[in-house]
This record gives structure tokens, C-alpha cells and sequence, in this order.
């Protein structure tokens, strides 16, 4: 996880200074901006990270700019589910909806930004039978949780951009484990494309 992590950081410091390339921020003649995208969330740190798999996610938000360099948000977003280490039926899924902030820097070629959300995250997992059989009813729960990201942000014409992006999201007291409730952390790169109406 940390060399991934790393990794992904030193991708976008490259990025950012190879270039001197002018590159605009918010362009304030569009009022709204959609963002859609998928990656791939990875369970880090304690039970969870322990005895949890990885899934695919996928991400949609719509921003307002306030000025060039900031704007406000919302992401909803979807994991595909979890398995569980030990009983690859039981497999949480999240749905969450979490409002954000975020600011944006020109670094030449791309732009860097860094944002913050507080918001409710759904686990939910659906019927199974376990491998000893047993019947497992489905379950939904709301949940409190944040996140905080950073990417790279490459601009096209017409209010069109690309953009790679690294969210870490923590949900309070997510899953039951052995009778005691743990957080969930996750780690989510993703691709995202941008575009400005």
C-alpha cells in the first residue's frame, strides 16, 4: 500500500513540473461541473484492511466554482462489495453521498487540487449462504464517515479535462467483527473525466 501510495504521489509531481505549460483553473463561464469516473478501493489498516479484499468503485460529482481556485461539491459514489477474508460470500458494498470542498493550484502543464467531505455512508450487504451453508439475511446501515483526496488535473478544450485522483475515505464503525464494531479505511486512485456546462 505504501509503495502504491508513493508511487501515485510521484506520478503527479512529475507531471506537474515537466511542463511550464499555461493551464487555466475554473473557468468561470461554466457554472457547473460533472466529474464521472471508476477505480479501485483498497481496504488499509486494522481488522478491516486485514481481513477485507479490494473492489472496484466508481464515482459521479457535480461541483460549483467559487472563484478560480475553489469550489464547493457533492460525490456519490459505489463499491463494489468487499469479500470477506474468511467467507467470500459476505461481500459489503458502500454507497455513499458526501459533500466536499476543494482547491485547486496551476502547477504549469496540470493542475494539482487537494479536497475534504464529511458525509453518510450506506454498508450494504446483500443475502448469502456460507460455505457451511448457513443463511445469511441482507443487511443496509447508515454510517458517518470523511474523506480527503488530492490529483492532477489535465485541462482539454471546452471545458473538458482528465484527471487522476487518490481518496482516502474512513467510515466509523463500518463492519461487525467477532462482536465489536471497526472502522473501515479505504484507499481509492482513480480516473475521472471532467466537464464544465
Amino acid at each position: 500500500m505504501k509503495k502504491i501510495t508513493l508511487g501515485f504521489i510521484t506520478f503527479i509531481a512529475l507531471i506537474a513540473f515537466s511542463s511550464s505549460q499555461a493551464s487555466a483553473l475554473y473557468d468561470l463561464n461554466y457554472k457547473t461541473y460533472l466529474d464521472i469516473g471508476m477505480g479501485y478501493s483498497m481496504p488499509a489498516g486494522g481488522t478491516w484492511g486485514e481481513q477485507y479484499e479490494s473492489a472496484l468503485s466508481v464515482s459521479m460529482s457535480a461541483e460549483k466554482p467559487i472563484g478560480e481556485n475553489y469550489a464547493l461539491g457533492i460525490d456519490l459514489g459505489y463499491e463494489e462489495g468487499h469479500p470477506y477474508f474468511n467467507e467470500k460470500n459476505c461481500k459489503p458494498k458502500i454507497l455513499y453521498i458526501a459533500p466536499y470542498f476543494k482547491e485547486v493550484k496551476d502547477f504549469g502543464a496540470v493542475d494539482l487540487y487537494a479536497s475534504i467531505g464529511l458525509g453518510l455512508y450506506h454498508r450494504w450487504v446483500a443475502a448469502y449462504t456460507a460455505s457451511n451453508g448457513a443463511k445469511y439475511a441482507g443487511s443496509f446501515s447508515g454510517k458517518f464517515g470523511g474523506n480527503f483526496g488530492f490529483g492532477a488535473l489535465y485541462n482539454l478544450d471546452n471545458g473538458l479535462s482528465i484527471n487522476l485522483q487518490l481518496k482516502v475515505h474512513k467510515i466509523q464503525k463500518f463492519v461487525g467483527v467477532n462482536g465489536t464494531m471497526v472502522n473501515a479505511r479505504n484507499f481509492v486512485p482513480s480516473l475521472m473525466i471532467k466537464k464544465g456546462f
